[in-house]
């Protein structure tokens, strides 16, 4: 990405924001966009961005999360799920309550129901979902067919990307399933309640090229899921 590129982003981040705030008056927000409609932005390093484009787009996004916000909140799913708007894109967090029983990868039917409705959602301008499987920092029980956390956090992310594929138009080969295992804690690993909220599986839409971040991940499956 270049400074004209990041400074474009930043531009329509913004713009997002501010759409979605309450009482947002749509004549001044019309005038705003006067300047950078029907222009295309040259910055250094030949980059060539349409701000007309990347704003609807953006607003699209924004339309997404208000999407999944309703459908927690007409679910009661607040404590379960949780959503985040990230320069990427948006995170979709999902506890193991309401998606798995405690070291197993088979999802529960409840949480079936809740994929298939995220997928339906995010159907449009995507350019990559990550799943990732994050556990806490107990071992895996004597006999189980994972030899580590970072197989139970593997064939958890797999198990939901195959619903993502199943209920979703989106491309199967833009989807990636990871694990972090057990070195990515979102709290402490102290209490019971601490290593409940460790236990999770996250998903991460990205919308295009662009907002990818660079940062790589300690293990990625190496497991083909078939195309459509």
């Amino acid at each position: 990405m270049t400074y004209g590129d990041l400074v474009t982003l930043l531009m329509v981040f913004f713009v997002v924001l501010y759409t979605m705030t309450p009482g947002v008056d749509p004549t001044k927000f019309q005038q705003f966009l006067i300047p950078f409609q029907g222009n295309r932005m040259v910055m250094q390093n030949e980059s060539v961005m349409n701000p007309q484009e990347m704003i609807t787009s953006m607003n699209q996004q924004a339309q997404q999360m208000q999407n999944l916000q309703d459908f927690i909140e007409d679910n009661e799913l607040r404590d379960q799920v949780d959503v985040e708007l990230t320069p990427e894109g948006i995170r979709i967090s999902l506890s193991e309550g309401i998606t798995f029983p405690s070291g197993s990868a088979r999802l529960l039917p409840g949480a079936m129901g809740i994929l298939a409705e995220i997928a339906t959602i995010l159907e449009k301008d995507i350019h990559e979902i990550e799943v990732q499987g994050h556990t806490d920092n107990v071992p895996v029980s004597a006999g189980s067919r994972f030899g580590s956390n970072w197989d139970l956090g593997a064939a958890r992310s797999v198990s939901v990307v195959q619903v993502l594929i199943d209920n979703s138009s989106v491309e199967s080969r833009r989807f990636r399933a990871t694990s972090f295992g057990e070195y990515r804690p979102i709290r402490e690993n102290d209490s019971a309640e601490n290593r409940q909220r460790n236990r999770r599986v996250e998903i991460y839409v990205r919308y295009t090229e662009l907002m990818q971040g660079g940062a790589g991940v300690p293990f990625v499956l190496e497991e083909e899921i078939p195309s459509r």
